[in-house]
């Protein structure tokens, strides 16, 4: 982690130096400028994503691919990000044409139109999408809030109300300076490193940072379906868990979901759906724990006629889980696979970067992983057997379903 002060600012840099290969990768973060920083439309942040996507004229990427320089914008959830990936030798230029994009960016209502077009086409297209539609419909039950009952792209209504305004309101306000972290990579110095990070900061507005917000799930368990032309029945479902992210016994909860559903084949929820009932060809329970809410997150497809059993046995699984724990053999091989397979995820640059991005994120220090592995490593069944029961409330299952029509 690097630290540069700029006008009274502290920004903060994401930093590996790694020369196997004379490419740079770099990534502008806005934190907490994604979706939940929308005020009034939602899609509002992936439209100015699009837009940016537009360059500031139209030799703009042309000139970005004749030097094979990828850079594009995306809106998450929470945050908003410029990545760009290219040769060393290109790296100025593309920072020149990240800056050019800033100070030029399309707000053009021709331009505005079409995308608007295309993101509503995208929107048609997912009415099909069963999978897509069952998780909007958890996720719009299960929370309180109104932010949830849409995607990114947000609804056809909000996003025919999006206004060239409304774009450079939201650009004003959230892609600022004060809500900046910059993440470096690769074969550049990290005395070049601060010199670029300055360029940028220089054409970057002030405002107030963001901040994070927090949700969370309606107290009982839900169970709603719609009734479409299907063949088969997709199921999400998900639970309260009452856990931090920075708890310090985050650890047991990741080896605890990895052995009821995260771990795929041999997982208790997959051995139950799959293996013993043949409900389903897959069946997942995971780990959904952020800034923002915690919670179990799964799903599975099974037959139109079998939903109703599928869900008990999802239920099932969960409470005999909390009650009885795990055993040995399970134990054992879990964390075999969890520890054994940290090599891989710092196989390469790229993975290491984004490990240390979400770490920061997080608010946890950098390295955080690494520790939660030894603390995996070192765990006993007791201790992990202990922490299930001390959290009943994964029992409490809600449902979403989209089932072919009666």
């Amino acid at each position: 982690m690097l630290n540069l002060d700029f006008n009274e600012t502290k920004i903060d840099i994401i930093y590996e130096y790694e020369n196997e290969l004379p490419v740079v990768f770099f990534k502008l973060i806005f934190k907490n400028s994604g979706k939940i920083a929308e005020k009034h439309n939602r899609g509002c942040a992936s439209m100015l994503a699009r837009l940016l996507n537009e360059g500031s004229n139209d030799e703009f990427f042309k000139s970005l691919e004749y030097r094979a320089i990828e850079l594009y914008a995306k809106a998450s959830f929470e945050h908003f990000q410029i990545s760009i990936k290219c040769l060393k030798e290109h790296f100025d230029f593309a920072l020149e044409k990240l800056q050019e994009l800033f100070l030029n960016v399309r707000f053009e209502e021709k331009i505005l139109q079409r995308l608007k077009t295309l993101a509503l086409g995208e929107l048609a297209s997912l009415n099909t999408d069963y999978d897509y539609q069952a998780k909007r419909l958890l996720n719009k039950n299960v929370f309180k809030d109104e932010i949830f009952a849409s995607g990114l792209d947000g609804t056809k209504e909000s996003i025919e109300k999006i206004s060239l305004k409304e774009l450079q309101d939201f650009m004003s306000e959230n892609l600022v300076l004060d809500n900046a972290l910059f993440v470096f990579g690769g074969d550049i110095k990290e005395d070049e490193v601060k010199i670029k990070v300055e360029k940028i900061c220089q054409i970057l507005k002030r405002n107030i940072s963001n901040q994070n917000k927090s949700y969370k799930l309606v107290d009982e368990s839900i169970e709603v379906s719609e009734q479409k032309s299907t063949e088969q029945a997709y199921i999400y479902f998900c639970s309260p868990f009452n856990i931090q992210i920075n708890d310090e016994k985050m650890y047991l909860a990741k080896l605890a979901l990895f052995i009821l559903g995260q771990g795929g084949f041999g997982s208790r929820l997959m051995e139950e759906v799959r293996v013993k009932r043949g409900l389903a060809y897959s069946a997942y329970a995971m780990l959904d724990v952020n800034l923002n809410y915690s919670r179990v997150f799964g799903y599975l497809q099974t037959k139109n006629e079998s939903s109703n059993e599928a869900k008990a046995l999802v239920k099932e699984v969960f409470e005999n889980f909390v009650q009885n724990g795990v055993n040995e053999k399970e134990f054992q091989l879990a964390k075999q696979f969890l520890v054994g397979s940290m090599p891989l995820r710092y196989e390469n640059l790229a993975k290491r970067l984004d490990i240390m991005l979400n770490e920061y994120l997080h608010g946890l220090k950098l390295g955080n992983l690494k520790e939660e592995m030894q603390k995996i490593k070192n765990t006993n069944l007791d201790e992990l057997n202990d922490f299930i029961k001390a959290h009943s409330e994964i029992t409490k299952v809600s449902f979403a379903s989209i089932e072919n029509e009666s």
